[in-house]
């Protein structure tokens, strides 16, 4: 393909296919493919192993095959395909893969068959596994049948073990078969990669088929990660269209942007459980104003040299408290508002200022000089008001910013002021 020789690429790195040359053995893969060897080495009865879509299920369970060594094991391997899952059908399909020339057409004739290759299987000195991939496909009475081969034994032995792999839809079959759901003697879960296994996964693709690292750098790798859910076929897809877009933009390597493109045109959003930001958005910085080191009955008193201190201690406070017309720019909005009574008071808590007698107060704004705000203590129900900052005509920026009381005053925290101060 032409966008694949404009990186210099002989082959696809970001395909589908079901090749174990691009297998990548995660820590999540890893300890599955334990989990689950160790179910079928003990000879264990139903072993399930579940995924969400696109998480590598089908190229792990090959791994598995592979693993389960020659001389040990008769180890077979079927994919349930949608409107082709009878029970006759695959029953015949695995009795044909234990060596049965010609299957018998009735469920009775195939059970005998089956029973007898496996008798010799055993006798031979091995064990055998049948593997189903894609079997939340199975219909229940197909689903029951096959899980049924479990109850097979040859001299007090079990002669399978049934591996099935799915989606969670899987574990929905056992749960509505009573007569399945007691001989599940190992459950695995395949879990999504996390970011720095995700990394490594798409830097693993581009060495198999010796790509430039360069080609994905770890911006683009940042974003892959938060569109691709750690499902390694979607990090694939995504990875692949936004491949074509770098080609067709001229750039030599993917950018960001290039992930965005992709995973609008997929209609795929960014993870509702990722931490990342949106992409070219600052945080906001969160205002700060004085406070007071005491207030009482007959009024309050402004501190004389505040201390600079954050109003909200985190991000989230400010985002959480602060009205929208409080967010700050190279230049702020003329206006702007503090709601004292749910973001100054909840703010102010997290410093150990205790406002007890202020919250009984319920207090609102009494005056506004021109570079001061002074509260004063009304009756309970009194109507909460809002402080409203006009803009100096010769300041660019109202900061606003909080001082804590100083060490040497003395233990009055259950009182406070509130002063706006120009630069």
């Amino acid at each position: 393909m032409e966008h694949l020789h404009h990186f210099g690429l002989m082959q696809d790195p970001f395909s589908n296919e079901p090749d174990l040359r691009f297998y990548f053995e995660s820590e999540s893969h890893r300890d599955a493919q334990r989990r689950v060897e160790r179910g079928l080495r003990q000879r264990k009865g139903l072993t399930l192993l579940t995924g969400d879509g696109g998480m590598g299920k089908t190229l792990l369970a090959r791994r598995i095959l592979d693993a389960l060594e020659e001389e040990v094991f008769e180890a077979t391997l079927l994919v349930v395909l949608p409107g082709a899952a009878d029970a006759t059908g695959i029953l015949q399909r695995f009795a044909r893969q234990l060596g049965a020339d010609q299957p018998a057409s009735d469920r009775a004739g195939l059970l005998a068959q089956i029973y007898e290759q496996l008798a010799i299987v055993r006798e031979d000195g091995r064990h055998a596994v049948l593997m189903v991939d894609d079997a939340q496909i199975m219909s229940p009475d197909v689903f029951s049948e096959l899980g049924g081969l479990v109850n097979l034994d040859y001299e007090d032995r079990r002669l399978v073990s049934v591996l099935f792999v799915g989606s969670p839809d899987l574990d929905r079959l056992v749960e509505n078969d009573p007569s399945i759901a007691p001989r599940v003697d190992v459950r695995v879960r395949l879990q999504p990669l996390d970011m720095d296994n995700a990394a490594r996964y798409i830097q693993h693709r581009l060495a198999v088929v010796k790509a430039q690292t360069e080609i994905l750098p770890p911006t683009a790798i940042d974003a892959l990660y938060k569109f691709g859910r750690g499902r390694p076929r979607l990090l694939n897809t995504l990875a692949d269209n936004a491949l074509f877009e770098a080609y067709l933009a001229g750039r030599a390597s993917i950018d960001a942007s290039d992930i965005e493109r992709a995973a609008s045109d997929l209609g795929i959003g960014p993870d509702p459980g990722s931490t990342y930001p949106q992409l070219s958005v600052a945080a906001p910085v969160p205002p700060s104003v004085p406070v007071a080191s005491t207030v009482n009955a007959e009024g309050m008193t402004f501190l004389e040299t505040p201390v600079e201190t954050p109003l909200f201690p985190s991000e989230e406070l400010a985002e959480l408290y602060l009205t929208p017309s409080m967010a700050l720019s190279a230049k702020p909005e003329s206006v702007a508002t503090i709601d004292l009574d749910a973001g100054l008071e909840a703010a102010l808590e997290d410093f150990g200022n205790d406002l007890s007698e202020v919250a009984a107060a319920d207090p609102i704004v009494e005056e506004i000089g021109a570079d001061s705000i002074l509260l004063e203590e009304e009756p309970i129900g009194a109507p909460i008001a809002e402080v409203t900052i006009a803009e100096p005509a010769a300041a660019d920026l109202v900061e606003v910013e909080l001082a804590p009381l100083e060490a040497d005053e003395p233990d009055q925290s259950d009182d406070v002021f509130v002063e706006l101060i120009e630069e």
